[in-house]
């Protein structure tokens, strides 16, 4: 033994030795860590704007806020498209003005679910291997990712999905360590609240069924697996069901969000016939977008090591039921190539060969609890938890060199192609007289979110009658219309060649194709 792997074998030793006290001290280091760390990030990302560049952020805030503030409030405008855990979490502040206004009702949320992601990546990697350097390594890929942390500063919905599949793998693993239906409970209830954030979760829980089942058969025989099942199944499953039922109840069609006219399929469809879907029906294509929005939402150095690191598991982990936990922290990468490649979800990516660009990148920071869990498991072999710490360290200081992260960049990119939002919005904010303002939210949440205005002030799709009347005789209820002639939006299709419209209102204000006019 040579005097390098000496010296790292005491240190291993030192870690060993009074193992429960470091493990609970240093996992409260990482809670403070990484709120500190959440906590900063958010007043950075406030203070340059950055909080609401995504318009989605701007739409989730707009659905909480409807609830408690609209000419027609109550549950109904949770909608249908998007699913229901992120409005009813941002219900706690988004009452409050400011929290609205700024996003915070919906930041807190993605802050609290960075900091349970961080942690509960150290606790997986820390139950699967006992190595604390291996799960401190995990904790770091996932907790300096600046692409995550900007993330987490948004009312986006990924950091909360994030943090209810790692929650859902880390009680699974628990599960299949101890046997006990109390740590089945926790993964069918962490099942659960993914199948409410994201449709993600909904394959999601569909692949843990599959996979708690298949183990369960091979280790405690088929009837043991089967009540599993059926508790995971009842449990996991039971939000996809309320959401089926939901919108039969409303909408009348159990499957309205898929297929209405607000739904993902709708709009793909429409990027389709425009041609900007090359991923539909090629699955390389598909895989090689997923791929590099992987590495520019991860990095170069973070991908590098995972992949070396997943060819050293092939070759030394034997253990069967970890293969399992690697699986299920894989499944967005499955459910985001098949997305693709079925034409349900769009993705854009520098590296494109056909308008190479940015579009939902971020997507790909939804394999990062994988990428960091496999180079904890490698880190967990001597001598490999230095290269799993040396690649924490080059991939910070390659974002640091590249600038802006790509997540962000995206954002403001997207902010950028609808710069109406914010130069309509302080206009009216500077300028409304009283009265109701017709608008289309479908189109235009970002503009309705900035200008400071209640949500009762406004006649958009949720308000029911309100909506039709003011569609059919504008002058008869609102004093203002904001719309957009090209594409023209909804409002603009109803009334723009109204003899009440054209006789009543007058144009005040324009942006582009973005007009607000006011009652004569």
């Amino acid at each position: 033994m040579d005097l390098r792997e000496s010296k790292q074998q005491i240190f291993e030793d030192k870690l060993k030795s009074h193992s429960s006290v470091n493990f609970h001290v240093i996992e409260k280091h990482i809670w403070l860590v990484a709120i500190l760390v959440i906590c900063l990030s958010w007043f950075w990302s406030f203070h340059h704007g950055y909080v609401l560049t995504y318009n989605d952020a701007a739409s989730h805030l707009n659905i909480a806020r409807r609830i408690v503030d609209n000419l027609t409030p109550g549950l109904s405008q949770i909608g249908t498209v998007w699913l229901p855990l992120p409005h009813l979490l941002m219900l706690l502040t988004v009452w409050n003005n400011f929290m609205w206004h700024s996003g915070l009702a919906g930041s807190i949320v993605s802050m609290a679910s960075y900091v349970l992601t961080v942690v509960f990546v150290w606790k997986l990697i820390r139950l699967l291997t006992k190595n604390t350097l291996a799960a401190i390594a995990g904790a770091l890929i996932v907790g300096t990712n600046p692409n995550f942390l900007y993330l987490s500063t948004t009312p986006m919905t990924e950091p909360l999905f994030l943090a209810g599949a790692t929650l859902a793998v880390y009680a699974l693993a628990k599960y299949i360590t101890t046997k006990s239906i109390a740590n089945l409970l926790q993964c069918g209830l962490s099942v659960l609240a993914t199948t409410l954030v994201r449709y993600d979760g909904w394959f999601f829980f569909a692949s843990i069924a599959v996979m708690l089942y298949s183990w369960g058969w091979v280790t405690r025989g088929r009837k043991k697996a089967e009540g599993a099942l059926v508790l995971f199944l009842s449990i996991g499953g039971f939000g996809i069901v309320v959401w089926l039922l939901w919108n039969q109840a409303i909408f009348g069609d159990a499957l309205y969000f898929m297929r209405g006219p607000y739904s993902a399929l709708s709009q793909q469809n429409v990027i389709r016939s425009a041609g900007q879907l090359p991923t539909a029906g090629h699955i390389v294509t598909s895989l090689s977008y997923y791929g590099w929005a992987m590495v520019d939402s991860i990095g170069w150095a973070i991908s590098v090591v995972t992949v070396a690191s997943l060819a050293a598991l092939v070759w030394f982990l034997r253990k069967s039921a970890t293969w399992i936990i690697l699986a299920a922290l894989a499944t967005p990468f499955v459910f985001n190539v098949l997305a693709l490649y079925f034409g349900q979800s769009g993705l854009n990516i520098p590296q494109a060969a056909i308008n190479p660009g940015l579009f939902n990148t971020r997507y790909g920071l939804l394999v990062i609890p994988a990428m960091a869990v496999i180079i904890g498991l490698a880190a967990s072999y001597r001598k490999f938890v230095w290269i799993a710490m040396m690649a924490v360290v080059v991939q910070f200081g390659l974002f640091a060199y590249q600038g802006t992260p790509i997540v962000l960049a995206d954002g403001l990119k997207g902010l950028a192609t609808t710069s109406y939002t914010v130069e309509a919005s302080h206009w009216l904010a500077q300028h409304y007289q009283g009265g109701l303002i017709l608008t289309s939210l479908a189109s235009h949440d970002a503009f309705v979110a900035r200008t400071g205005l209640p949500m009762r002030t406004y006649v958009h799709e949720g308000t029911r009658q309100y909506w039709t009347n003011a569609l059919a005789k504008p002058s008869a209820s609102v004093n203002y219309i904001a719309m957009m002639s090209y594409p023209p939006d909804t409002v603009y299709k109803a009334i723009s060649k109204l003899p009440d419209f054209t006789e009543h209102f007058i144009l005040v204000y324009q942006y582009g194709k973005f007009g607000i006019y006011q009652r004569r």
